[in-house]
């Protein structure tokens, strides 16, 4: 097949002839607390085939920024290995393309895979992969940038600059409570302004999500829907970091939203201006500072889900 050449379009999983769906295989070699060695990539890769799907594998670059240029020319469909933070790197390049995206959950907590209602064993993924239905999600967008999750602007950056990879490693999530708890205490809480179409704000701690989930424990976005043409921002404002404590306590089960400092409601433009120097974080990692522009894209993304 000649790179200009365009690929059958053969539905996912299914045989005409000879012919097979050709798919990247993209996987982080770095995923989660068991990472896929290359010896387990060849036996999904294998798996893949057996289910009419050709794979060519291609590995992640973990924290590289931009993102590789990648040709999806002669790919209809692009098979994401890894977690959160692999989805997100895999976005930057299927989007543009107008790929599907299929999802094995191999990362720390895989909150986009379980918002899906994925299975977390990889051979079963493998099966939804190749036999799934097709659902479109909405995306944010910022500087030409898509995430899926969630934008952060503030606190979470800077846990997330301060996790030791070594840690994450080692206690996976877990090292992201460690980082929050030390970086709580040396986040100097002053209030930003935050222009949420076109009224202004004011936060020590802007969230605006896509998905209800924030890593997999807090409901940070309880009204969030990810099909819904709507961003959701949570700000919060105070100073105390005592405060924070009862934010957190009251996220688990999204009943921050109810309290009298914390601003949260739907929204397709967040404007916030570089009037600090933070770090803004999307899906797990931090990729800019301020000022950032963020916008919901309808367009989205296709994903195969369970059928």
């Amino acid at each position: 097949m000649s790179p200009k050449t365009k690929p059958a379009q053969v539905p996912l999983g299914g045989r005409v002839s000879s012919l097979m769906t050709e798919a990247l295989f993209f996987y982080n070699p770095r995923a989660g607390r068991r990472p896929p060695s290359g010896e387990r990539v060849e036996h999904l890769v294998g798996l893949f085939r057996r289910e009419g799907i050709n794979c060519t594998p291609m590995a992640s670059q973990p924290g590289v920024s931009p993102c590789p240029a990648v040709d999806l020319s002669n790919q209809e469909l692009v098979i994401v290995c890894g977690g959160d933070g692999t989805i997100h790197q895999a976005l930057q390049f299927a989007v543009p393309a107008k790929r599907k995206i299929a999802i094995l959950p191999a990362g720390t907590v895989n909150v986009l895979a379980r918002e899906l209602g994925l299975p977390m064993r990889l051979d079963e993924a493998v099966k939804v992969a190749a036999d799934g239905r097709i659902k479109r999600i909405r995306l944010g967008e910022a500087g030409g940038r898509y995430f899926h999750l969630m934008a952060g602007v503030g606190l979470d950056g800077v846990i997330i600059e301060n996790v030791s990879h070594r840690l994450k490693e080692a206690v996976g999530a877990g090292a992201y409570w460690v980082s929050g708890i030390l970086s709580l205490w040396k986040y100097v809480l002053d209030p930003f302004p935050v222009i949420v179409d076109g009224e202004g704000y004011e936060a020590t701690f802007a969230v605006i999500a896509n998905a209800r989930n924030y890593g997999g424990q807090l409901v940070l976005a309880p009204a969030a829907d990810l099909e819904d043409p709507y961003l959701d921002v949570c700000l919060f404002t105070s100073r105390s970091r005592r405060r924070y404590v009862r934010y957190l306590l009251a996220a688990f089960k999204g009943n921050h939203v109810s309290f009298p400092d914390v601003t949260y409601r739907k929204a397709r433009s967040v404007d916030i201006p570089a009037t600090r120097d933070l770090p803004v974080q999307m899906d797990g990692d931090v990729v800019a500072r301020l000022p950032v522009s963020i916008r919901i894209y309808d367009p989205g993304v296709e994903v195969v889900v369970p059928a």
